[in-house]
């Protein structure tokens, strides 16, 4: 009966080495899907943050052409007021010399 019973416990003991063998592997079949999944939301999460970045850079290109945008505007109103102020001085020195002409006209 000793046979029997060592070739049982060897069985049991061979058995219970392929479980743990088949567990370990299980494991590390699950852990390697984990790390795929982190891995895969990891660079779902990095593209996500580059196309922030990009959109960011847009507002700020959008921003900086915008405020460009106000300041040429800004400008341009600036030197329309100075057009016209140039524009009423040229037609008060004409006023003046037509005045002048006209009175030297009725001197000679």
């Amino acid at each position: 009966m000793q046979p029997i019973e060592k070739l049982k416990n060897r069985l049991s003991d061979a058995i219970d080495q392929i479980e743990l063998s088949l567990e370990n592997k299980f494991e590390k079949t699950e852990n390697e899907a984990s790390t795929e999944s982190i891995i895969s939301e990891n660079l779902n999460l990095k593209r996500q943050v580059d196309n922030l970045k990009d959109q960011l850079e847009n507002s700020n290109k959008d921003d900086e052409a915008k405020l460009k945008f106000e300041n040429l505007s800004a400008e341009l109103n600036n030197l329309r007021a100075e057009r016209e102020e140039e524009k009423r001085e040229l037609q008060s020195l004409y006023d003046q010399l037509s005045s002048a002409l006209a009175a030297s006209e009725e001197t000679v």
